[in-house]
């Protein structure tokens, strides 16, 4: 700035220099008030709030900004984790069919298994049975023998009656035993008036089972041996039992012998037949009590029968050392 104002001062003594002189009677201007009024006019734009010939620009009024507001990010929130979704279908289990044709075992009416014939003695065995098919036995249903020991010279036997479903009915087979001792046993089935033969939804089969002997002395329940008398057993002597099934036996027994079987010197022991104990190393174990003649006491063992259809026996005894005082049989018969 100061740079211009001495710019413009010397342009106005020039001017004012070269300016002819005119000699009037007007008042001689010096010099020295020439440049006085240089040096004021000078000092006066000096002075000046507003500088002469500086253009000024207007400053930019601020931009007022609007505030920003700022939210702080949260990390999305994690969503729940949904088991998958199965459609429910809707199923309805068919009624199972019953075949036309289904016998049912119910019970041995006579001859139970292992009954003990006289050689060539005649019997008859008696099946009582259940129609579980859905068809009628008239009277041209018949018994037949399918296989195994025949026993005699019938082979089939026609129903006396007709035999509605659900119905039992008693059917009789006459039977003659062989004339050698042992053990016998013959199947038996159903055949229709088709000739069609079925069975039972078990085994299949009903049958007959004899041992042979010459005494003919048909079986008895357990009880003892003349020193003692089983007065109960549960489950009974001719209770059938499924393959594997888990059972215990409870039995009470009365002392008949002169002797008291004392818990210091008597034991009940495995003593024959086949192990039905559940934990076949139990093969022995104290008398819980003293026992006077006459006395009584029970007891149990826990017996699985075996995975085979059959009839089977365990025998356990009072002992004392080696001598039997008391035999008890326990039968199974799997089928």
């Amino acid at each position: 700035m100061i740079k211009k104002i001495l710019i413009l001062t010397g342009i106005l003594i020039l001017v004012v220099s070269c300016v002819p002189l005119t000699i009037k009677s007007t008042p001689t201007i010096s010099a020295d008030m020439i440049q006085l009024w240089a040096r004021q006019t000078v000092e006066a734009i000096v002075n000046s709030s507003t500088p002469q010939g500086v253009l000024i620009q207007p400053q930019a009024s601020p931009t007022v900004s609007q505030p920003i507001l700022l939210v702080p990010t949260l990390p999305p929130a994690a969503l729940p984790t949904l088991p998958p979704r199965i459609p429910t279908i809707g199923y309805v289990q068919p009624p199972v069919q019953k075949p036309c044709d289904q016998m049912t075992f119910v019970a041995d009416v006579t001859v139970p298994d292992d009954a003990v014939v006289a050689p060539g003695q005649g019997f008859q065995k008696v099946w009582r049975i259940q129609n579980t098919g859905t068809c009628a036995w008239t009277t041209n249903y018949q018994l037949v023998f399918v296989s195994g020991h025949q026993l005699g010279v019938q082979s089939a036997v026609g129903l006396p009656r007709n035999v509605m479903p659900n119905e039992t009915i008693d059917v009789a087979v006459n039977m003659v035993a062989p004339n050698a001792d042992g053990t016998y046993q013959g199947f038996w089935r159903m055949r229709n008036a088709s000739g069609v033969v079925f069975g039972t939804t078990t085994n299949n089969s009903i049958w007959v089972k004899i041992r042979v002997s010459g005494s003919g002395s048909q079986p008895q329940p357990p009880s003892g041996s003349g020193t003692c008398t089983i007065l109960s057993m549960i489950p009974g002597p001719n209770d059938r039992y499924a393959p594997g099934q888990d059972t215990d036996f409870s039995v009470t027994i009365r002392n008949d012998s002169n002797v008291t079987w004392s818990s210091s010197n008597f034991d009940m022991a495995y003593i024959g037949g086949s192990n039905l104990m559940k934990r076949q190393e139990e093969v022995k174990r104290d008398m819980p009590v003293d026992v006077v003649p006459g006395g009584v006491f029970t007891f149990a063992l826990d017996i699985i029968m075996p995975p085979m259809s059959g009839s089977y026996t365990m025998d356990w005894g009072i002992v004392q050392g080696n001598e039997v005082y008391c035999t008890i049989r326990f039968p199974g018969i799997v089928n």
